[in-house]
């Protein structure tokens, strides 16, 4: 005997299916009826971060100042019981991938393996994905292995993103060196520019007074024929090898400045050449850079669904430190899923929101070059009191904020 089995709650969407009365459950799992294992992944793969946020304000909820994770949290939250939040993901899930879904619950188990193997395979599974979250019949074997496949495939795509973020960090420190050296060919291009300039009115300076003397000689001469008398001869010869020898200088002088000049030609325009050469160069290493990040962001999509992330759940606790960096810092922590928070260090009415801010954290970071003694005192001393671990650096880069939560993630001892 056939019959209509239907799943309708709460306005949600229906779900219809023919079925023999003796035959297993045809109806799709709603989503608060998934597996817990699922719940995760599936709020992370499936929707996106407009759409998170475009049904948490449907159902009351302020997105404002919320990061990422907590939306994250909030939606796998709801999907413990059924609730109108948990009724709308329901809803726009079945409408993103129920005509895919269908199809692939008529499937048996074993052709439904193949299916997601082969998406998986082609990058292509987030549809198959909700599909085995759904299916009533799927047994829990064939379950865990896509659970499987797709949370080690987050572990795999947080490792490339570390790497990544290691390959940029060597791109920069290229960069900048590349930024030095691009200043001072620049510098010393100007330089040369002046010096040149001024050999050149040097130059103009010898030719003018080149050319006097040519005029005196033979203004000279002109006397010198028009006289007769031998004592003026005798004066005016005299006088010409005086002015003989100062032409001679002159033209040596003149050589010796072509010369120079020519010389420092040359070298402007190997300098000019040198400069393009390592302009260029900047413009690639900038544009792998700009690349680098964008697959670090790309990857970062992965981190908040991944329950074993490096810094997955984490409150970090920034004390001091530059101030002005401290948009820095938040964008290290929360592009790797930590949940970053800042306390600049100053103790006049800050110390009962220092207390607050620390008996929160996970990991407390205390950079001693840029805090006072008393804050280093206090930090310590409330860390004792609540049972904290403090890292106190000696510097306040980013590069050592990053080498002790990742030092420490590496050892697994961030407490």
């Amino acid at each position: 005997m056939q019959g209509i089995n239907q799943h309708s709650q709460g306005g949600g969407s229906n779900h219809i299916y023919l079925a023999d009365e003796d035959t297993n459950r045809r109806i799709p799992l709603r989503f608060w009826e998934i597996d817990h294992f699922f719940k995760c992944p599936v709020v992370g793969m499936c929707l996106t971060l407009s759409e998170q946020k475009q049904l948490l304000k449907k159902t009351g909820f302020s997105v404002k100042n919320k990061s990422p994770f907590e939306l994250h949290e909030i939606l796998v939250a709801s999907s413990e019981s059924e609730s109108r939040l948990s009724r709308k993901v329901d809803n726009l899930l079945n409408r993103k991938f129920g005509k895919e879904a269908a199809s692939l619950l008529e499937l048996g188990h074993e052709a439904f393996r193949i299916h997601f193997k082969t998406a998986f395979e082609a990058g292509d599974c987030i549809g198959v994905s909700w599909a085995a979250a759904i299916n009533p019949n799927l047994p829990i074997e064939l379950k865990r292995e896509i659970f499987g496949d797709i949370h080690m495939a987050m572990h795999w795509s947080g490792e490339q993103s570390i790497k990544l973020k290691q390959k940029l960090v060597r791109q920069q420190k290229e960069i900048d060196g590349l930024r030095r050296s691009t200043k001072e060919i620049t510098r010393l291009r100007c330089s040369l520019q002046k010096e040149n300039i001024r050999l050149k009115q040097s130059h103009a300076e010898l030719g003018a007074t080149l050319a006097s003397v040519e005029r005196e000689k033979i203004k000279l001469e002109e006397e010198f024929a028009a006289s007769h008398s031998r004592y003026r001869y005798t004066e005016i010869e005299q006088e010409n090898r005086i002015l003989k020898k100062k032409l001679e200088a002159l033209r040596v002088n003149a050589k010796n400045d072509q010369r120079l000049m020519a010389s420092f030609e040359e070298k402007n325009m190997r300098l000019s050449s040198e400069l393009e050469r390592q302009l260029d160069s900047n413009r690639r290493f900038r544009k792998e850079a700009q690349e680098i990040i964008g697959e670090v962001f790309a990857l970062n999509r992965c981190d908040a669904t991944c329950p074993s992330f490096d810094l997955c759940k984490k409150r970090i606790l920034i004390v001091g430190g530059i101030t002005r960096m401290e948009s820095l810092y938040r964008e290290l922590i929360e592009s790797s899923g930590g949940v970053f928070e800042y306390h600049d260090g100053y103790m006049k009415k800050g110390v009962k929101r220092l207390e607050y801010c620390l008996r929160r954290a996970d990991v407390v970071v205390c950079p001693v070059s840029c805090n006072s003694h008393a804050a280093c005192s206090m930090v310590k001393n409330l860390a004792k009191k609540h049972n904290k671990t403090v890292h106190m650096l000696a510097k306040s880069s980013l590069r050592a904020v990053s080498q002790v939560l990742w030092g420490a993630n590496d050892k697994g001892t961030i407490n």
